[in-house]
């Protein structure tokens, strides 16, 4: 229900957005790539003491992602839906001491924004963007272990939260630059919060 009303409240936005600025749609596709920090939780940092070893603290990550940004060209004010996916390579969890490998752990996250760009540009031929998103998603916790056949992945809610930066090279490519921050609702869930710093090539149509 929550997620339901979340997207009816983005999808009115965008419309809203667009009606006032002549209908102008913009839809993109984009390729991300970047590293992935989780904050653990206190639960997951007993463990480590616990268990004398140590959790992955970084992943690299890769991804897609699309959506549509709709507004003038020449107005200071455009919105927009992005939606991607992101996934991590794997990143050892170790025991501490002797450096021998515990279990390997990757991330998997996917998510709807609803984007806020504010020209910075000024009165320059190719436009500059500060990017505000506020939006949802699920993230996914996923690790083996290596002294036996077992595994497990761990799901979670997770709201979002982005910064960026966007530049325009040329009339369809736009750079991306942004730092999002989602927050795990899940119960007992290994982490508080990760984050994900990445750049971004889309192509605008």
């Amino acid at each position: 229900m929550k997620s339901k009303i979340i997207l009816t409240s983005a999808t009115a936005l965008l419309v809203s957005a667009a009606g006032a600025n002549a209908l102008e749609y913009k839809p993109f596709v984009g390729a991300t790539m970047g590293f992935q920090g989780p904050v653990y939780s206190a639960a997951a940092e007993d463990l480590e003491r616990v268990r004398s070893m140590d959790l992955p603290t970084d992943f690299f990550v890769f991804g897609i992602e699309t959506g549509v940004r709709a507004g003038s060209y020449f107005d200071i004010y455009n919105g927009g839906i992005t939606l991607s996916a992101t996934k991590s390579t794997y990143s050892k969890a170790q025991y501490k001491y002797v450096e021998e490998r515990f279990a390997s752990a990757d991330l998997f996250n996917i998510s709807m924004t609803y984007d806020n760009y504010l020209r910075i540009s000024g009165d320059k031929d190719n436009r500059i963007d500060f990017v505000i998103g506020v939006g949802f998603g699920s993230m996914a916790y996923h690790y083996d272990l290596a002294d036996r056949d077992a595994s497990m992945t761990k799901w979670s809610f997770a709201p979002e939260l982005k910064l960026g930066l966007d530049f325009e090279v040329a009339e369809h490519v736009i750079l991306s630059a942004n730092f999002r921050t989602f927050f795990p609702t899940r119960p007992h869930y290994e982490m508080d919060t990760s984050y994900i710093v990445a750049g971004a090539l889309k192509y605008i149509f």
